[in-house]
């Protein structure tokens, strides 16, 4: 790893990548489409194209914060965080009330500076941009104790206005969450279902994740390119070895890229130095799970998880729920013109997975009953997700979908409110 990349357990809580799509303000005199190019440029990897057209830019026009923003991207994924770190200031020096340049900063301080100094950064950020996602995305996957979310809750409060929590109440429940205090989590949810109904204003759209757009495709490849020259035996697993077996490629509307390492194959720590020094991929960790996180160069977010032996099953975890497998050899398959480590037994491990895998289901969530072979760990936090799941659907418009989810958190809407 290298040095000063990762100085503590919580940095590497905030090691997240770029919010995705990444947006970067234009300048009017700039060709929308030298931004577009440096961009698409960052996407593919095309590194050197890259430096040469940011060069250029920043020669035509030096005030536009896009381009050390773009710089900061470039670095992170290098793993040059106290570069990238720099970029990212230097961005928001010149836009400051541009919400992704907080972000960047927010994220990369807790790469690379002193966590009580980044802790303070990150609550000025609160209490400056309390309304925007993005910084408080990034500050919500730093808080990792209970006195840094005390400090973020409070700064919240002081500065937002509670009509506007369902803009952000995920974050502020993953800040929670993430804290340790999931009664905290569970009470912004319910004061945002609570405020969706008193009012009849529309709710923001929740923000997901979905791969169609974010180059899967070449995160399957760059991942299994990367594992396989570092002679780290592996397998794609759950939804990524779904879309793969059923459809030839990745699920558009799945949310990551899994992917397994059996026990004996698995080095956590090694796993960490090889991403970092990989410029394809970022680190994305999570404080409360043994699994390895990252972000993909295209955009796409990627898991890999320990799969181990316990009596007769293969397990792998989640934060708050694990899911059981038998056990099973891994064989290369022919997909897309590459050969891909699954399941040697694909339909055996794809229907104790998902029942009935040869028929889409859209709104499946295998952090729920639906998957059939999961097992609830942390029932407190699994709580949290039911709530989240009805806030959604209570935001989308669906009251009926809402009152159940609800209604399993413990928390049931009256009769009246149903429709």
């Amino acid at each position: 790893m290298r040095p000063g990349a990762l100085r503590s357990r919580t940095r590497r809580a905030a090691a997240r990548a770029i919010v995705w799509p990444p947006v970067y303000p234009l300048a009017a005199r700039v060709p929308r489409t030298a931004l577009l190019a440096a961009r698409a440029a960052f996407r593919t990897g095309r590194d050197e194209l890259l430096e040469s057209t940011l060069d250029r830019l920043e020669r035509r026009s030096p005030g536009l914060a896009a381009v050390p923003a773009l710089r900061a991207d470039l670095r992170s994924f290098q793993g040059r965080y106290e570069e990238a770190w720099h970029c990212a200031r230097r961005a928001a020096g010149l836009a400051p009330a541009w919400p992704a340049a907080a972000a960047r900063l927010v994220r990369l301080g807790y790469r690379v500076r002193d966590p009580a100094e980044a802790d303070q950064q990150a609550v000025a950020t609160v209490s400056r941009f309390p309304l925007s996602p993005e910084p408080i995305w990034q500050v919500a996957l730093a808080c990792s104790g209970p006195e840094q979310y005390a400090r973020v809750a409070a700064a919240w409060r002081a500065a937002a206005d509670p009509a506007g929590l369902p803009r952000v109440v995920r974050q502020l429940a993953v800040a929670a969450g993430r804290a340790g205090q999931l009664a905290a989590a569970a009470g912004w949810y319910q004061q945002a279902v609570e405020l969706l109904l008193a009012t009849e204003r529309p709710a923001p759209a929740p923000a997901r994740t979905r791969l169609a757009g974010l180059g899967a495709w070449q995160a399957v490849g760059d991942l299994g390119r990367a594992l396989d020259r570092a002679g780290v035996p592996f397998f794609f697993a759950a939804g990524t070895a779904l879309g793969l077996v059923r459809q030839g490629r990745p699920l558009a509307a799945d949310g990551d890229i899994d992917a397994g390492i059996f026990a004996p194959d698995w080095d956590r720590d090694r796993l960490v130095a090889l991403f970092t020094g990989d410029p394809r991929f970022d680190l994305d960790l999570h404080p409360q799970s043994g699994k390895v996180g990252l972000r993909h160069r295209g955009g796409a977010p990627v898991d890999i998880f320990r799969f181990y032996p316990e009596g007769d099953r293969l397990w792998h975890d989640g934060v708050f729920v694990r899911w059981h497998n038998s056990p099973f050899r891994v064989a290369r398959q022919e997909v897309g013109g590459l050969a891909l480590p699954l399941p040697a037994d694909p339909d055996r491990y794809l229907t104790e997975c998902y029942g009935d895998w040869r028929t889409p289901w859209p709104g499946f969530d295998a952090f729920t009953e639906d998957a059939p072979n999961l097992e609830i760990t942390w029932p407190a936090y699994h709580r949290v997700h039911l709530l989240r799941r009805g806030f959604e659907r209570l935001a989308a418009g669906d009251r009926a979908g809402a009152g159940r989810e609800l209604g399993r958190a413990g928390l049931p809407l009256p009769r009246e409110k149903l429709t």
